[in-house]
């Protein structure tokens, strides 16, 4: 029987990492194909943070090969962007070996969150320690066996994304009217407004993919 993990990945050496750190921006990755295992072509959805500030990191970015602007959708950009054989550290020909698919890629500059099926339990516990031996701060968040959570948090959410929901929630934040804007939410958890707004905006996936077997 298949499983499903949710993990955060941590290293200043993953690919883009340096660009997400100078811009803000978020990334959803569509899809990534490769040839050549270590240096995998992603297809980039960037939103938030500074879109023009992201192009320019990426031209500087040890990481990057190349990177060519698909679609400007205003508020989103899809970009292709090859993956150079300099960067320290991939995760792509891990999961790839361990038969792994990606159900949901989504990188910032907190990190890599990543939702992945395995074809059984064996490879995902070869997964964990083959991430880590390469340096990488992995954090499993939780498992899922077909739509029941095995491990973590019952709805699928994070500690961190639990704790912003509630808030947000509290302060009135999803009212109509909203009694509680998003920088004041950030303010009573201590964190930045991006770091809110990327919380709430996963911890909704997460509760949604959870509840309705997505």
């Amino acid at each position: 029987m298949g499983v499903i993990a949710e993990f955060t990945f941590r290293h200043p050496g993953l690919p883009l990492m340096p660009s997400l750190e100078e811009s803000g921006v978020c990334l959803d990755v569509e899809q990534a194909v490769a040839e050549d295992p270590d240096e995998p072509v992603l297809f980039v959805w960037a939103f938030d943070g500074d879109l023009d500030d992201f192009e320019v990191a990426v031209e500087d970015d040890d990481t990057v090969d190349d990177a060519a602007l698909v679609e400007d959708a205003g508020d989103r950009r899809l970009y292709r962007v090859e993956i150079s054989d300099a960067t320290p550290v991939t995760l792509y020909p891990i999961d790839d070996r361990m038969e792994a698919s990606r159900l949901g890629v989504t990188s910032s500059a907190d990190g890599v969150d990543a939702r992945l099926r395995f074809p059984d339990r064996e490879s995902l516990s070869t997964f964990q320690p083959r991430a880590e031996a390469r340096g990488v701060d992995v954090t499993l968040r939780g498992v899922y066996s077909d739509s029941a959570p095995v491990y973590g948090d019952q709805n699928g959410l994070s500690a961190k994304q639990r704790e912003a929901l509630v808030t947000a929630v509290e302060m009135g934040y999803y009212d109509v009217p909203r009694e509680a804007s998003l920088s004041e939410v950030a303010d009573e958890l201590g964190v930045s407004a991006q770091a809110v707004s990327e919380r709430l905006r996963r911890g909704v996936a997460a509760f949604v993919r959870t509840a309705f077997d997505q």
